[in-house]
Order: structure tokens, then sequence, then C-alpha cells
């Protein structure tokens, strides 16, 4: 019997070959011959299926217990998958993302007022510094939420992701100097972000499963609205009330929407108790290649969203009109991230990002260099807010499908810790090109290039 045993273990410490059984090998029988139509991501452990109120992370008051019976093996589950609740769960996923990606996405108003306002004798490429690190924090810090998620519960990182953000927000309101503005506005945001974007954007697929592509959509596109009122509220406030004050009327609304929805924040599923091993499923060959498609795709990202106002405040238009450019990104990246998963359901995933991005990348050099017209720059802003959204959309649903409700959290934070190095070398990247290139000439040639 003990050395069955030992070889069972073996077995499984071993067994990494397919990241769809997030390096657990629950779907063997007692002498190692795999059950038929097993799906190890979905069966819990003996210790859950015993005794699920044991997790710290979960009361008696969060748990539901229902039972279903798939692929011959029997699940528990807190909640049923497709209940009315789920539905308030992608409500408060999609609030969350609103406030939090909303005040990320209209840094570029403040990119526009600081070049020109407030840092006018300062490179572009170190104001950009502070869009970068709250992108690179958001993104790259995604990939402890998923530990952190199965250790404290979806609510509490979130509910702290949103008193981190404040705290930045708040700090960066009396900051005078731009190193204290990466520090606050930069690095602490976006620290706080990344606690609220990852679980945000993953428990949706938790709760979901035949209307998984639309509640997904529905809830990422609260980031595209976010945007749409954030960078319209950021612009007035920063005309009548200034910069400064701009910062803490943000932090107060994050908080009281953010932590509202984060409170109702719960787990559909069971964590493993074995856990989920970060470094096997880092080293699944589709987790890589979605992994590298995210840091091209964020190398050259926030070109338009970044100088595109600034573009149009050369052409002679007002402070409102540029910043307006952003308002119409957020608003086609809206409607984008809710067709793009259904887009990708009917034409595959990687036609529609590799269609979708190839049609950005020509718009970008086209529009930028032979246009040259608020017209042609509103028409560039739509139609880029709207294709840009595929990959954000299309990811988590793949990412579920290979790795199953419970590992696509963690998932999810590791591709995005690809799309963070592709933003710490992108955006720094764009700025010196700009800085160097571009703006002693008043032109845009070199930094469209490298949007392309």
């Amino acid at each position: 019997m003990s050395s069955t045993n030992s070889s069972s273990n073996s077995t499984q410490s071993t067994h990494c070959s397919s990241a769809s059984d997030i390096c657990l090998d629950k779907c063997s029988t007692e002498d190692n011959q795999p059950i038929p139509g097993c799906n190890p991501s979905s069966v819990p452990d003996e210790e859950n299926a015993q005794g699920l109120q044991s997790h710290p992370s979960h009361t008696t008051s969060d748990i539901n217990l229902s039972t279903e019976e798939k692929n011959g093996a029997e699940i528990q589950e807190y909640a049923p998958a497709d209940s009315t609740y789920a539905w308030v769960i992608v409500i408060c996923a999609a609030c969350n993302l609103m406030c939090t990606l909303g005040v990320a996405n209209s840094f570029g108003v403040f990119s526009t007022y600081y070049i020109n306002y407030i840092y006018p004798d300062t490179s572009a490429s170190n104001i950009a510094w502070v869009g970068t690190a709250i992108s690179l924090f958001m993104l790259g810090g995604a990939i402890v939420t998923g530990p952190l998620t199965d250790r404290f519960g979806f609510r509490t990182v979130a509910l702290s992701g949103t008193v981190i953000c404040c705290i930045g927000l708040l700090l960066a309101s009396f900051s005078n100097a731009l190193w204290q503005l990466v520090l606050t506005q930069g690095i602490l945001f976006g620290l706080g972000a990344a606690c609220i974007f990852s679980p945000s954007v993953s428990l949706p697929s938790q709760w979901h499963i035949r209307r998984r592509p639309l509640a997904t959509g529905i809830a990422v596109a609260g980031s595209g609205a976010g945007g749409m009122i954030f960078t319209e509220l950021t612009q007035v406030m920063i005309e009548s009330i200034g910069h400064q004050w701009t910062l803490r009327a943000l932090a107060l609304i994050l908080l009281c929407v953010s932590g509202a929805s984060s409170m109702l924040y719960k787990r559909r599923l069971p964590v493993p108790t074995d856990g989920i091993s970060l470094a096997c499923m880092a080293k699944d060959s589709r987790l890589i290649a979605i992994g590298c498609a995210g840091f091209f795709v964020n190398l050259s990202y926030f070109v338009p969203w970044y100088y595109l106002p600034t573009a149009a405040l050369q052409l002679g238009q007002t402070k409102q009109a540029a910043n307006n450019l952003v308002l119409y990104m957020n608003a086609g990246s809206t409607v984008g991230r809710v067709l793009a998963a259904y887009i990708a359901l009917a034409a595959g995933p990687i036609n529609s990002i590799v269609v979708a991005y190839t049609t950005c990348a020509v718009l970008v050099l086209a529009v930028m260099l032979a246009v040259k017209s608020m017209a042609g720059y509103i028409i560039l802003s739509v139609i880029y807010g709207a294709l840009s959204a595929s990959f954000i959309s299309i990811t988590p649903l793949v990412l579920a499908n290979i790795f199953g409700a419970h590992g696509v959290t963690a998932a999810m934070g590791i591709m995005n810790m690809w799309c963070s190095i592709g933003v710490l070398i992108g955006n720094p990247s764009q700025g010196a090109v700009y800085q160097n290139f571009d703006r002693p000439n008043h032109a845009f040639t070199a930094i469209s290039i490298w949007g392309f």
C-alpha cells in the first residue's frame, strides 16, 4: 500500500504536461487510470467536497451549497451558475472597471495638461512615466492577485485595492515634483488598480457559463464607459477647480462607487486545497502565445491615447476638442468590448485579434501621417477604440476555456504580466521617440511609425 501511494504522489508531483490540469492530478482513478471526459480544473479537492466552510475566505452567510453532475463527476458549488446574483457580479465588475480603468484612461487628459501647462520644459518621455507606472503596476501586479484572492477572497482584495487607489490619488494631489506623481498617481494607484482589475475581469467568467461572452463583454465594457465619463469629468474639473482638486474628487468618487461594488463580490467555486502552480501554468505554450500577443499589443497601444490630443492642439484645436478625442476612443471601446467576444465566437479569436490590430496599425499610420485633419482624428479615435478593445474582451474567454473557472484569475495575472513588460518598454520608448524626433519639428512622423 505504501509503495502504491508513493508512486501516485510521484506521478502527481511531476505531472505538468498540460495546463488544463493546472498541475493537479484529479482525474485519475486509484490505479492511475484516466477518467473519461473529466475536467480537472472543475473538480474540487476532497477537503472542499466534504467541508467547504472550512476555507478562511468564506463565511456561513456567503455559502449557498449546490451540487450538479458534470461529466460524471459531482461538483460542489457555493451558488449555481447563471443565477440572478451572477448578473449582480457583472454589474459590480463593470462599476469597478469603470472607476479604475476610467481614471487610468483619463490620464490622457492629465498628460496633455502636464506636457503643455504644468511641466512645459520637461521631457515628454519623463512625463510618460506616470502613465507607464499606472499601466505597468496595474497589469504586472495582477500576477499576485490570483494567490491573494485564493487566500483572502475577491471582496477583501478588491476593497484593499480601492483604499490603495484613493490614497494614491490623494497623495498625488499634494505632489509638486514629477517624481512624486510617478510614485503616487503612477505606482501607488497602479498597485491598487491591480487588486481590482484582474478579479473584476475574471470573476464574471466564474459565475456565467451559458452567457459567458455577454457577461464578460458587459463587465469589461465598464472600462470604456468609465473612460468616457471620467475623461469628460476630468477635463471639466481641471478647467474649473484645477488638477489638484480634480485628483481629490476622483479619489472620493472611486471610494464610493468601487467600494460599494467590491462589497458584493463573492466566489462561486471553491479554491482547490492543493493550490494552483503559477510556475507550471506559466510554462504552458498556449499561455505563452497569448502573453506574447499581449506584449506586442501593449508596445504601442497607448500612442493614440497619449499623443492624438497633442496632435489636435497643433492643428489649432481647443483643449476641449483635443481631449474629446480620448472621449471618442472610450466610446468606441465601450461598444467594441461587448461585440468583440461574439465576433470571436463566429470568426475565431486569433482571426479577430489579428484583423483588429492590423486595421488599427494601418489607420494610425495613415491618419497621423497623411490625413492630419480633425475629422480624420475623430474617425481614427472611434475605430481605434472599438477594434483595440478586442484583446481585453477575448482573452478572459479563451483563458477560461483553457484553464477552467478555477484557474482563470491566475492565468489572467500571468498574461497581464506579459502585457506589463510591453507597457514598460513601449511607453518610455514612445516618449523618447516623440521628444527626440517629433517634438522639435512639431511633427508626429516617428511616433506614428512606432504606433504602426
